[in-house]
């Protein structure tokens, strides 16, 4: 797992070409929520998750400070870039440790359950 730049032009579908970088279309109509949405190759999405205010200020102040900062290569063209290369490097590190290294299967039900953890 190497690092990838912030903001690189690549926002296409990850390694192996299926599930990231898919928007999804219909989400916020009716006939969207009935359902489901339906994913559009090379789209975005926001992200559905919620981050303590604290850490949330730390990202805004880390993306500007990259950005700023001279001897920072490839810095991160927004917030949403820097956000997109850690959500990558997580989810590739998570499929390393426990999955071989590859994509973890598609979840059976489209929408994730809401509310508190479960456990």
């Amino acid at each position: 797992m190497s690092p990838k730049p912030f903001g690189d032009k690549d926002n296409g579908s990850g390694s192996n070409g299926t599930g990231a970088g898919h928007q999804t279309t219909g989400g916020s109509s009716i006939l969207g929520k009935l359902i489901g949405g339906q994913q559009v190759p090379g789209g975005k999405s926001k992200v559905p998750a919620y981050v303590n205010n604290e850490l949330l200020e730390r990202l805004r102040d880390t993306v500007v400070a990259l950005q700023r900062n001279p001897q920072v290569d490839v810095p991160p063209v927004s917030l949403s870039a820097f956000v997109e290369a850690a959500i990558e490097l997580a989810v590739e590190g998570a499929e390393e440790q426990f999955n071989g290294g590859d994509r973890f299967p598609a979840r059976p039900n489209i929408k994730l359950k809401t509310g508190p953890p479960i456990g």
